[in-house]
Protein backbone atom coordinates (compact mmCIF):
# COMPACT_ATOMS: atom_id res chain seq x y z
CA UNK A 1 0.00 0.00 0.00
CA UNK A 2 1.02 3.62 -0.49
CA UNK A 3 2.72 4.93 2.62
CA UNK A 4 4.28 1.61 3.61
CA UNK A 5 6.83 1.14 0.86
CA UNK A 6 9.49 3.08 2.76
CA UNK A 7 8.81 0.96 5.81
CA UNK A 8 9.55 -2.41 4.26
CA UNK A 9 13.09 -3.30 3.31
CA UNK A 10 13.43 -6.86 2.06
CA UNK A 11 16.72 -8.22 3.40
CA UNK A 12 16.29 -11.78 2.12
CA UNK A 13 13.48 -13.25 0.06
CA UNK A 14 12.23 -16.81 -0.25
CA UNK A 15 14.65 -19.44 1.01
CA UNK A 16 18.40 -19.89 1.08
CA UNK A 17 17.74 -23.46 -0.07
CA UNK A 18 14.52 -23.31 -2.12
CA UNK A 19 12.00 -26.10 -1.84
CA UNK A 20 9.30 -26.97 -4.37
CA UNK A 21 6.42 -24.48 -4.34
CA UNK A 22 3.95 -27.30 -3.73
CA UNK A 23 5.58 -27.97 -0.37
CA UNK A 24 5.56 -24.41 0.90
CA UNK A 25 2.49 -23.62 2.99
CA UNK A 26 1.16 -27.17 3.15
CA UNK A 27 0.03 -28.55 6.47
CA UNK A 28 3.15 -28.61 8.62
CA UNK A 29 5.06 -31.86 8.75
CA UNK A 30 6.70 -33.48 11.74
CA UNK A 31 9.51 -31.20 12.94
CA UNK A 32 12.94 -32.57 12.16
CA UNK A 33 16.26 -31.35 13.56
CA UNK A 34 19.51 -32.73 12.14
CA UNK A 35 23.06 -32.53 13.49
CA UNK A 36 24.76 -29.94 11.29
CA UNK A 37 27.90 -29.62 13.42
CA UNK A 38 30.15 -31.72 11.13
CA UNK A 39 31.39 -29.53 8.32
CA UNK A 40 30.21 -26.33 10.02
CA UNK A 41 33.72 -25.20 10.93
CA UNK A 42 32.84 -24.85 14.61
CA UNK A 43 35.81 -26.19 16.56
CA UNK A 44 34.98 -25.74 20.22
CA UNK A 45 34.94 -27.89 23.33
CA UNK A 46 33.69 -26.69 26.69
CA UNK A 47 35.97 -26.68 29.71
CA UNK A 48 34.28 -26.32 33.09
CA UNK A 49 36.51 -27.46 35.90
CA UNK A 50 37.82 -30.99 36.25
CA UNK A 51 36.79 -33.84 33.93
CA UNK A 52 33.36 -35.28 34.76
CA UNK A 53 34.58 -38.13 36.95
CA UNK A 54 36.68 -35.77 39.10
CA UNK A 55 34.28 -32.86 39.61
CA UNK A 56 33.89 -31.87 43.24
CA UNK A 57 32.51 -28.34 43.31
CA UNK A 58 29.28 -26.68 42.19
CA UNK A 59 30.88 -24.27 39.66
CA UNK A 60 32.25 -27.27 37.74
CA UNK A 61 28.79 -28.46 36.74
CA UNK A 62 27.38 -25.26 35.23
CA UNK A 63 28.58 -25.35 31.63
CA UNK A 64 28.45 -22.23 29.47
CA UNK A 65 26.22 -20.38 27.04
CA UNK A 66 26.14 -19.22 23.42
CA UNK A 67 24.82 -16.27 21.45
CA UNK A 68 23.57 -15.68 17.92
CA UNK A 69 24.29 -12.18 16.65
CA UNK A 70 25.10 -10.36 13.41
CA UNK A 71 28.24 -8.57 14.57
CA UNK A 72 29.26 -7.28 11.12
CA UNK A 73 25.84 -6.36 9.75
CA UNK A 74 25.99 -8.61 6.68
CA UNK A 75 22.59 -10.19 7.33
CA UNK A 76 24.05 -13.56 8.38
CA UNK A 77 24.06 -14.80 11.95
CA UNK A 78 27.40 -15.17 13.68
CA UNK A 79 28.08 -17.24 16.79
CA UNK A 80 29.71 -16.39 20.12
CA UNK A 81 30.67 -19.25 22.42
CA UNK A 82 31.61 -18.77 26.07
CA UNK A 83 34.17 -21.06 27.69
CA UNK A 84 35.36 -21.76 31.20
CA UNK A 85 38.40 -22.67 33.25
CA UNK A 86 39.50 -24.98 36.06
CA UNK A 87 40.12 -24.62 39.77
CA UNK A 88 43.84 -25.26 39.39
CA UNK A 89 44.32 -22.52 36.79
CA UNK A 90 45.27 -18.97 37.60
CA UNK A 91 42.72 -16.19 36.98
CA UNK A 92 42.67 -15.15 33.34
CA UNK A 93 44.10 -18.48 32.17
CA UNK A 94 40.85 -20.15 31.15
CA UNK A 95 39.93 -21.37 27.71
CA UNK A 96 39.29 -18.42 25.37
CA UNK A 97 35.77 -17.58 24.28
CA UNK A 98 35.20 -17.87 20.52
CA UNK A 99 33.54 -15.73 17.85
CA UNK A 100 32.61 -17.45 14.59
CA UNK A 101 31.58 -15.49 11.51
CA UNK A 102 28.71 -17.13 9.65
CA UNK A 103 28.31 -17.14 5.86
CA UNK A 104 24.55 -17.74 5.87
CA UNK A 105 25.01 -21.22 4.41
CA UNK A 106 25.99 -23.16 7.50
CA UNK A 107 29.74 -22.51 7.48
CA UNK A 108 31.54 -20.64 10.26
CA UNK A 109 35.05 -19.18 10.48
CA UNK A 110 36.87 -18.43 13.74
CA UNK A 111 37.51 -14.66 13.87
CA UNK A 112 38.17 -14.42 17.61
CA UNK A 113 41.70 -13.06 17.45
CA UNK A 114 40.94 -10.41 14.85
CA UNK A 115 37.77 -9.36 16.67
CA UNK A 116 39.48 -9.23 20.06
CA UNK A 117 36.75 -10.97 22.06
CA UNK A 118 38.60 -14.02 23.42
CA UNK A 119 38.15 -13.37 27.13
CA UNK A 120 39.87 -16.03 29.24
CA UNK A 121 38.03 -15.71 32.51
CA UNK A 122 35.91 -18.57 33.87
CA UNK A 123 33.01 -17.77 31.60
CA UNK A 124 29.39 -18.80 31.93
CA UNK A 125 26.88 -16.53 30.22
CA UNK A 126 26.51 -13.99 27.43
CA UNK A 127 24.13 -11.17 26.56
CA UNK A 128 24.04 -9.17 23.33
CA UNK A 129 22.73 -5.65 22.78
CA UNK A 130 23.49 -2.36 21.06
CA UNK A 131 24.33 -0.27 24.12
CA UNK A 132 25.15 2.93 22.20
CA UNK A 133 22.56 2.72 19.39
CA UNK A 134 25.22 2.75 16.66
CA UNK A 135 23.74 -0.21 14.80
CA UNK A 136 26.33 -2.76 15.90
CA UNK A 137 25.67 -5.34 18.65
CA UNK A 138 27.91 -5.31 21.71
CA UNK A 139 28.74 -8.36 23.84
CA UNK A 140 28.57 -8.83 27.61
CA UNK A 141 30.20 -11.91 29.16
CA UNK A 142 29.49 -13.14 32.68
CA UNK A 143 32.27 -14.85 34.61
CA UNK A 144 33.05 -16.29 37.96
CA UNK A 145 35.02 -13.16 38.64
CA UNK A 146 34.94 -9.84 36.77
CA UNK A 147 32.50 -9.71 33.87
CA UNK A 148 33.49 -8.17 30.52
CA UNK A 149 31.77 -5.73 28.15
CA UNK A 150 32.99 -5.62 24.54
CA UNK A 151 31.98 -2.60 22.47
CA UNK A 152 31.56 -3.31 18.75
CA UNK A 153 33.72 -0.86 16.77
CA UNK A 154 31.79 -1.45 13.54
CA UNK A 155 34.86 -2.62 11.63
CA UNK A 156 34.93 -6.26 12.69
CA UNK A 157 36.74 -5.55 15.95
CA UNK A 158 35.68 -4.95 19.55
CA UNK A 159 37.10 -2.96 22.45
CA UNK A 160 36.95 -4.00 26.10
CA UNK A 161 35.23 -1.04 27.78
CA UNK A 162 34.36 -2.78 31.04
CA UNK A 163 36.23 -0.43 33.33
CA UNK A 164 34.96 2.76 31.72
CA UNK A 165 31.39 1.43 31.52
CA UNK A 166 31.41 0.35 35.16
CA UNK A 167 29.85 -3.08 34.61
CA UNK A 168 32.68 -5.38 35.71
CA UNK A 169 30.77 -7.03 38.54
CA UNK A 170 33.17 -9.53 40.14
CA UNK A 171 30.60 -11.93 41.60
CA UNK A 172 29.57 -15.32 40.16
CA UNK A 173 27.71 -14.21 37.03
CA UNK A 174 25.34 -16.52 35.18
CA UNK A 175 22.64 -15.28 32.79
CA UNK A 176 22.25 -11.63 31.80
CA UNK A 177 19.77 -9.55 29.80
CA UNK A 178 19.90 -6.24 27.96
CA UNK A 179 16.58 -4.38 28.11
CA UNK A 180 15.31 -0.81 28.46
CA UNK A 181 13.51 -0.76 31.80
CA UNK A 182 12.90 3.01 31.84
CA UNK A 183 12.13 3.42 28.11
CA UNK A 184 14.71 6.18 27.68
CA UNK A 185 16.03 4.70 24.44
CA UNK A 186 19.14 3.05 25.90
CA UNK A 187 19.60 -0.59 26.84
CA UNK A 188 20.06 -1.30 30.53
CA UNK A 189 21.51 -4.53 31.91
CA UNK A 190 20.32 -7.14 34.41
CA UNK A 191 22.98 -9.58 35.66
CA UNK A 192 22.14 -12.79 37.52
CA UNK A 193 24.57 -13.92 40.21
CA UNK A 194 24.67 -17.38 41.76
CA UNK A 195 26.79 -18.06 44.85
CA UNK A 196 29.62 -16.38 46.73
CA UNK A 197 32.57 -18.59 45.83
CA UNK A 198 36.26 -17.89 46.43
CA UNK A 199 38.47 -20.11 44.26
CA UNK A 200 41.51 -19.29 46.39
CA UNK A 201 39.90 -21.00 49.39
CA UNK A 202 39.00 -24.29 47.69
CA UNK A 203 40.68 -27.27 49.44
CA UNK A 204 42.93 -29.45 47.32
CA UNK A 205 41.29 -32.57 45.92
CA UNK A 206 41.72 -35.68 48.03
CA UNK A 207 42.24 -33.84 51.32
CA UNK A 208 40.02 -34.31 54.37
CA UNK A 209 38.80 -30.73 53.94
CA UNK A 210 37.65 -31.53 50.42
CA UNK A 211 35.88 -34.69 51.58
CA UNK A 212 33.88 -32.65 54.09
CA UNK A 213 32.29 -30.72 51.21
CA UNK A 214 30.49 -33.83 49.92
CA UNK A 215 26.71 -33.97 50.26
CA UNK A 216 24.14 -36.71 49.69
CA UNK A 217 21.44 -36.82 47.02
CA UNK A 218 19.11 -39.81 47.39
CA UNK A 219 21.94 -41.57 49.26
CA UNK A 220 24.38 -40.76 46.45
CA UNK A 221 27.50 -38.72 47.36
CA UNK A 222 27.64 -35.53 45.27
CA UNK A 223 29.17 -32.07 45.46
CA UNK A 224 27.20 -29.61 47.57
CA UNK A 225 24.99 -26.68 46.70
CA UNK A 226 23.46 -24.36 46.25
CA UNK A 227 21.46 -24.67 49.48
CA UNK A 228 23.77 -24.13 52.42
CA UNK A 229 26.07 -21.88 50.40
CA UNK A 230 25.82 -18.08 50.48
CA UNK A 231 23.89 -16.66 47.52
CA UNK A 232 25.17 -13.69 45.53
CA UNK A 233 23.22 -10.51 44.82
CA UNK A 234 21.90 -9.81 41.31
CA UNK A 235 22.79 -6.45 39.77
CA UNK A 236 20.77 -3.98 37.69
CA UNK A 237 22.71 -1.38 35.70
CA UNK A 238 21.09 1.71 34.20
CA UNK A 239 22.57 2.90 30.90
CA UNK A 240 23.54 6.58 31.22
CA UNK A 241 23.60 7.06 27.45
CA UNK A 242 27.26 8.09 27.38
CA UNK A 243 28.94 4.68 27.39
CA UNK A 244 28.72 4.31 31.16
CA UNK A 245 26.29 2.53 33.47
CA UNK A 246 25.11 3.17 37.03
CA UNK A 247 24.37 0.40 39.52
CA UNK A 248 20.72 0.98 40.49
CA UNK A 249 20.14 -2.36 42.20
CA UNK A 250 19.07 -0.77 45.47
CA UNK A 251 17.27 2.31 44.20
CA UNK A 252 15.26 0.27 41.66
CA UNK A 253 14.02 -2.15 44.29
CA UNK A 254 15.56 -5.38 42.95
CA UNK A 255 18.04 -5.65 45.82
CA UNK A 256 17.21 -8.57 48.12
CA UNK A 257 18.03 -8.94 51.79
CA UNK A 258 18.39 -12.65 51.06
CA UNK A 259 19.63 -13.29 47.49
CA UNK A 260 18.24 -16.25 45.56
CA UNK A 261 20.81 -18.26 43.51
CA UNK A 262 19.86 -16.78 40.14
CA UNK A 263 20.50 -18.81 36.98
CA UNK A 264 18.11 -17.68 34.24
CA UNK A 265 16.54 -14.35 33.30
CA UNK A 266 14.10 -13.10 30.67
CA UNK A 267 12.51 -9.68 30.28
CA UNK A 268 9.15 -8.99 28.64
CA UNK A 269 5.88 -7.13 29.18
CA UNK A 270 3.80 -9.83 30.85
CA UNK A 271 0.99 -7.45 31.93
CA UNK A 272 0.72 -5.52 28.63
CA UNK A 273 1.25 -2.12 30.24
CA UNK A 274 4.02 -0.99 27.89
CA UNK A 275 7.14 -1.59 29.96
CA UNK A 276 9.38 -4.59 30.47
CA UNK A 277 9.21 -6.80 33.52
CA UNK A 278 11.87 -9.26 34.70
CA UNK A 279 11.51 -12.95 35.49
CA UNK A 280 14.40 -14.70 37.23
CA UNK A 281 14.68 -18.49 37.57
CA UNK A 282 16.39 -19.26 40.87
CA UNK A 283 17.95 -22.54 41.95
CA UNK A 284 16.22 -24.38 44.83
CA UNK A 285 14.39 -21.30 46.15
CA UNK A 286 11.46 -19.21 44.97
CA UNK A 287 11.67 -17.50 41.58
CA UNK A 288 11.31 -13.74 41.14
CA UNK A 289 8.89 -11.80 38.95
CA UNK A 290 9.88 -8.14 39.06
CA UNK A 291 6.95 -6.05 37.90
CA UNK A 292 8.02 -2.75 36.35
CA UNK A 293 6.24 0.08 38.17
CA UNK A 294 6.83 2.54 35.33
CA UNK A 295 8.79 4.96 37.51
CA UNK A 296 12.22 3.34 37.50
CA UNK A 297 11.40 0.85 40.25
CA UNK A 298 10.30 -2.77 40.44
CA UNK A 299 8.14 -4.83 42.78
CA UNK A 300 8.55 -8.57 43.29
CA UNK A 301 5.12 -10.01 42.50
CA UNK A 302 6.24 -13.62 42.16
CA UNK A 303 4.16 -14.83 45.09
CA UNK A 304 0.96 -12.92 44.26
CA UNK A 305 1.14 -13.89 40.56
CA UNK A 306 1.81 -17.54 41.50
CA UNK A 307 5.10 -17.68 39.56
CA UNK A 308 7.46 -17.89 42.54
CA UNK A 309 6.54 -21.52 43.26
CA UNK A 310 4.91 -24.36 41.38
CA UNK A 311 1.21 -25.14 41.55
CA UNK A 312 1.72 -27.23 44.68
CA UNK A 313 3.34 -24.31 46.48
CA UNK A 314 6.86 -25.71 46.36
CA UNK A 315 10.08 -24.02 45.26
CA UNK A 316 11.87 -25.67 42.36
CA UNK A 317 15.44 -25.69 41.08
CA UNK A 318 15.00 -23.10 38.34
CA UNK A 319 17.60 -23.14 35.56
CA UNK A 320 16.35 -21.58 32.31
CA UNK A 321 13.29 -19.57 31.38
CA UNK A 322 11.38 -17.91 28.54
CA UNK A 323 8.21 -15.96 27.81
CA UNK A 324 5.93 -16.85 24.89
CA UNK A 325 2.24 -16.83 23.99
CA UNK A 326 1.84 -20.56 23.37
CA UNK A 327 -1.98 -20.44 23.17
CA UNK A 328 -2.25 -17.26 21.05
CA UNK A 329 -4.53 -15.44 23.48
CA UNK A 330 -2.49 -12.23 23.44
CA UNK A 331 -0.78 -12.75 26.82
CA UNK A 332 2.78 -13.96 27.32
CA UNK A 333 3.03 -17.27 29.14
CA UNK A 334 6.10 -18.52 30.94
CA UNK A 335 8.31 -21.61 31.15
CA UNK A 336 10.88 -22.45 33.82
CA UNK A 337 13.15 -25.50 33.54
CA UNK A 338 14.04 -27.47 36.64
CA UNK A 339 16.05 -30.30 38.22
CA UNK A 340 15.34 -33.98 37.59
CA UNK A 341 12.55 -35.79 39.44
CA UNK A 342 10.47 -32.66 38.99
CA UNK A 343 8.47 -31.17 36.14
CA UNK A 344 9.46 -28.29 33.97
CA UNK A 345 6.83 -25.69 34.72
CA UNK A 346 4.49 -23.95 32.29
CA UNK A 347 2.69 -20.94 33.74
CA UNK A 348 -0.38 -19.76 31.84
CA UNK A 349 -0.88 -15.98 31.92
CA UNK A 350 -4.39 -15.01 33.04
CA UNK A 351 -4.91 -11.52 31.60
CA UNK A 352 -1.74 -10.18 33.21
CA UNK A 353 -3.16 -10.56 36.72
CA UNK A 354 -1.73 -13.93 37.73
CA UNK A 355 -0.51 -17.23 36.27
CA UNK A 356 -1.70 -20.80 36.67
CA UNK A 357 0.59 -23.83 36.70
CA UNK A 358 -0.68 -25.88 33.75
CA UNK A 359 2.33 -28.19 33.48
CA UNK A 360 0.33 -31.42 33.77
CA UNK A 361 -2.49 -30.16 31.59
CA UNK A 362 -0.19 -29.27 28.68
CA UNK A 363 2.01 -32.39 28.79
CA UNK A 364 5.09 -31.56 30.86
CA UNK A 365 4.89 -34.81 32.85
CA UNK A 366 7.25 -36.25 30.22
CA UNK A 367 10.01 -33.99 31.57
CA UNK A 368 10.05 -35.57 35.03
CA UNK A 369 13.24 -37.60 34.67
CA UNK A 370 15.23 -34.96 32.78
CA UNK A 371 17.42 -32.27 34.33
CA UNK A 372 16.70 -29.27 32.13
CA UNK A 373 18.49 -26.01 31.31
CA UNK A 374 18.24 -23.90 28.16
CA UNK A 375 14.77 -23.47 26.71
CA UNK A 376 12.74 -21.42 24.28
CA UNK A 377 9.26 -20.96 22.81
CA UNK A 378 9.68 -21.03 19.00
CA UNK A 379 7.59 -22.16 16.04
CA UNK A 380 9.67 -24.99 14.57
CA UNK A 381 7.16 -26.10 11.91
CA UNK A 382 5.83 -22.64 10.97
CA UNK A 383 2.24 -23.63 11.72
CA UNK A 384 1.62 -20.49 13.78
CA UNK A 385 1.88 -22.09 17.23
CA UNK A 386 4.89 -21.80 19.52
CA UNK A 387 6.61 -25.11 20.20
CA UNK A 388 9.02 -25.67 23.08
CA UNK A 389 12.67 -26.79 23.02
CA UNK A 390 14.43 -27.94 26.19
CA UNK A 391 18.13 -28.76 26.67
CA UNK A 392 18.83 -31.58 29.14
CA UNK A 393 21.79 -33.01 31.04
CA UNK A 394 22.63 -33.98 34.60
CA UNK A 395 25.22 -32.28 36.80
CA UNK A 396 26.42 -35.43 38.56
CA UNK A 397 28.31 -38.02 36.44
CA UNK A 398 27.86 -40.56 39.23
CA UNK A 399 24.16 -40.79 38.34
CA UNK A 400 25.17 -43.37 35.73
CA UNK A 401 26.15 -45.77 38.54
CA UNK A 402 22.68 -45.72 40.08
CA UNK A 403 19.40 -46.77 38.54
CA UNK A 404 17.35 -43.62 39.17
CA UNK A 405 16.19 -42.99 35.59
CA UNK A 406 18.17 -39.79 35.08
CA UNK A 407 21.57 -40.41 33.45
CA UNK A 408 24.40 -37.88 33.21
CA UNK A 409 24.16 -37.62 29.41
CA UNK A 410 20.63 -36.91 28.22
CA UNK A 411 18.80 -36.14 25.00
CA UNK A 412 17.24 -32.78 24.31
CA UNK A 413 13.47 -32.47 23.98
CA UNK A 414 11.33 -30.77 21.36
CA UNK A 415 7.67 -30.45 22.31
CA UNK A 416 5.25 -29.78 19.46
CA UNK A 417 2.33 -27.50 20.18
CA UNK A 418 -0.93 -29.19 19.21
CA UNK A 419 -3.75 -26.83 20.07
CA UNK A 420 -2.28 -25.72 23.38
CA UNK A 421 -0.95 -29.12 24.45
CA UNK A 422 2.62 -30.24 23.88
CA UNK A 423 3.56 -33.57 22.32
CA UNK A 424 7.12 -34.80 22.66
CA UNK A 425 8.80 -35.26 19.28
CA UNK A 426 10.58 -38.57 18.60
CA UNK A 427 14.25 -38.72 19.62
CA UNK A 428 15.54 -39.11 16.07
CA UNK A 429 18.11 -37.22 14.03
CA UNK A 430 19.76 -34.48 16.06
CA UNK A 431 17.40 -35.16 18.96
CA UNK A 432 18.98 -38.61 19.41
CA UNK A 433 22.31 -37.13 20.53
CA UNK A 434 22.94 -37.56 24.26
CA UNK A 435 25.30 -35.28 26.19
CA UNK A 436 25.14 -33.26 29.37
CA UNK A 437 23.65 -30.26 27.60
CA UNK A 438 23.35 -26.76 29.04
CA UNK A 439 22.71 -23.55 27.07
CA UNK A 440 20.43 -23.23 24.04
CA UNK A 441 20.49 -20.36 21.54
CA UNK A 442 17.85 -20.10 18.81
CA UNK A 443 18.22 -18.53 15.38
CA UNK A 444 17.78 -18.96 11.63
CA UNK A 445 21.48 -19.20 10.81
CA UNK A 446 20.98 -20.05 7.12
CA UNK A 447 18.10 -17.62 6.46
CA UNK A 448 15.75 -20.30 5.16
CA UNK A 449 12.81 -19.25 7.33
CA UNK A 450 13.12 -22.04 9.91
CA UNK A 451 14.36 -21.74 13.48
CA UNK A 452 17.59 -23.65 14.20
CA UNK A 453 19.24 -24.32 17.58
CA UNK A 454 22.79 -24.26 18.96
CA UNK A 455 23.13 -26.28 22.17
CA UNK A 456 26.18 -26.23 24.43
CA UNK A 457 27.30 -29.22 26.48
CA UNK A 458 29.34 -29.63 29.64
CA UNK A 459 32.95 -30.58 28.79
CA UNK A 460 31.99 -31.48 25.21
CA UNK A 461 31.56 -29.87 21.77
CA UNK A 462 28.45 -27.90 20.89
CA UNK A 463 25.56 -29.37 18.91
CA UNK A 464 24.32 -27.36 15.92
CA UNK A 465 20.78 -28.45 15.06
CA UNK A 466 19.46 -27.54 11.62
CA UNK A 467 15.70 -27.39 11.15
CA UNK A 468 14.88 -29.76 8.27
CA UNK A 469 11.12 -29.84 8.77
CA UNK A 470 9.30 -30.61 5.49
CA UNK A 471 6.76 -29.53 4.59
CA UNK A 472 6.46 -26.44 6.72
CA UNK A 473 4.27 -23.36 6.70
CA UNK A 474 4.93 -19.88 5.40
CA UNK A 475 6.86 -17.45 7.59
CA UNK A 476 7.79 -13.86 8.28
CA UNK A 477 10.98 -12.75 9.97
CA UNK A 478 11.02 -9.19 11.29
CA UNK A 479 14.03 -7.05 12.13
CA UNK A 480 13.25 -4.01 14.24
CA UNK A 481 15.17 -0.73 14.10
CA UNK A 482 14.30 1.72 16.85
CA UNK A 483 14.75 5.47 16.46
CA UNK A 484 13.08 7.04 19.48
CA UNK A 485 13.21 3.64 21.21
CA UNK A 486 16.44 1.69 21.70
CA UNK A 487 17.82 0.75 18.30
CA UNK A 488 17.43 -3.01 18.91
CA UNK A 489 13.72 -2.53 19.56
CA UNK A 490 13.94 -4.53 22.79
CA UNK A 491 10.54 -4.26 24.44
CA UNK A 492 8.64 -3.84 21.17
CA UNK A 493 5.49 -5.93 20.71
CA UNK A 494 4.70 -7.15 17.18
CA UNK A 495 1.27 -8.50 16.26
CA UNK A 496 0.85 -10.29 12.94
CA UNK A 497 -2.59 -11.08 11.54
CA UNK A 498 -2.64 -13.76 8.83
CA UNK A 499 -5.69 -15.70 7.62
CA UNK A 500 -7.65 -13.88 10.31
CA UNK A 501 -5.48 -15.21 13.15
CA UNK A 502 -3.44 -12.94 15.43
CA UNK A 503 -0.06 -13.93 16.78
CA UNK A 504 2.22 -11.87 19.02
CA UNK A 505 5.96 -11.88 19.50
CA UNK A 506 7.95 -9.58 21.73
CA UNK A 507 11.56 -8.49 21.35
CA UNK A 508 12.64 -9.88 24.68
CA UNK A 509 15.81 -9.49 26.69
CA UNK A 510 17.69 -12.59 27.80
CA UNK A 511 15.88 -15.93 27.84
CA UNK A 512 17.00 -19.58 27.89
CA UNK A 513 20.04 -20.35 30.08
CA UNK A 514 23.33 -18.41 29.86
CA UNK A 515 22.52 -17.62 26.22
CA UNK A 516 21.23 -15.07 23.69
CA UNK A 517 19.20 -15.75 20.57
CA UNK A 518 18.51 -14.33 17.09
CA UNK A 519 17.41 -10.69 17.47
CA UNK A 520 14.93 -11.08 14.61
CA UNK A 521 11.34 -12.05 15.41
CA UNK A 522 10.05 -15.20 13.71
CA UNK A 523 6.41 -15.85 12.82
CA UNK A 524 5.08 -19.07 11.35
CA UNK A 525 2.04 -18.33 9.18
CA UNK A 526 0.83 -21.80 8.31
CA UNK A 527 -0.91 -21.84 4.92
CA UNK A 528 -1.24 -18.04 4.72
CA UNK A 529 0.90 -16.57 1.93
CA UNK A 530 0.40 -13.05 3.21
CA UNK A 531 -0.01 -11.18 6.47
CA UNK A 532 -3.01 -8.89 6.24
CA UNK A 533 -1.69 -6.74 9.07
CA UNK A 534 1.60 -6.23 10.91
CA UNK A 535 1.43 -3.93 13.94
CA UNK A 536 4.39 -2.78 16.03
CA UNK A 537 4.03 -1.21 19.47
CA UNK A 538 7.36 0.37 20.28
CA UNK A 539 8.71 1.00 23.81
CA UNK A 540 8.42 4.73 23.10
CA UNK A 541 4.65 4.33 22.67
CA UNK A 542 4.77 4.82 18.91
CA UNK A 543 2.87 2.46 16.65
CA UNK A 544 3.63 1.36 13.10
CA UNK A 545 1.19 -0.52 10.90
CA UNK A 546 1.83 -2.43 7.66
CA UNK A 547 -0.82 -3.91 5.37
CA UNK A 548 -0.59 -6.77 2.90
CA UNK A 549 2.90 -8.06 3.68
CA UNK A 550 3.91 -11.02 1.51
CA UNK A 551 5.21 -14.07 3.37
CA UNK A 552 8.52 -15.95 3.19
CA UNK A 553 10.87 -13.04 3.66
CA UNK A 554 12.77 -10.97 6.17
CA UNK A 555 11.33 -7.51 6.68
CA UNK A 556 13.03 -4.57 8.40
CA UNK A 557 10.69 -2.16 10.17
CA UNK A 558 12.08 1.22 11.19
CA UNK A 559 10.31 3.01 14.00
CA UNK A 560 8.07 5.83 12.78
CA UNK A 561 8.42 5.08 9.07
CA UNK A 562 4.69 4.46 8.64
CA UNK A 563 3.83 7.83 10.13
CA UNK A 564 2.03 6.32 13.09
CA UNK A 565 1.61 8.16 16.40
Amino acid sequence: MRGTAALIVVIGVSLARPEPETRRGQQAGRPSLSDATPGSGINYRNVCGAPPAAKGWLPEGMGAGAAWLDYDGDGCLDLYLVNGSALDRRPGQGEPNKLYRGDGRGRFVDVTDRAGVGDRGWGYGVAVGDIDNDGYPDIYVTNMGPNVLYRNNGDGTFTDITARAGVGDASFGTSAAFFDFDNDGYLDLYVCNYIDFDISKVPRRGTKEAQRTTCMLRSIPVFCGPLGLPAAQDVLYRNNGDGTFTDVTRSSGVWLEKPRYALGVVTADYDNDGDQDIYVANDSVQNSLWQNQGNGTFKDVGVVTLTALNGEGDPQAGMGTDFGDYDNDGWLDLVATNFSQDLNTIYHNVAGKYFTDVSFAVGMQETFSALSWGTGFYDFDNDGDLDLFIANGHVYPQMDHYDIGSPFKQKNDLFINEGGRFRKAPAIGGLSVARSFRGAAFGDYDNDGAVDVLVTALDEPVLLLHNDTRPRGHFLEIRLVGTRSNRDGVGARVTVTAAGKKRIRERKGGGSYLSASDPRLHFGLGSAAEAELVEVRWPSGRKDVLHGVAADRLVTIKEGASGGP
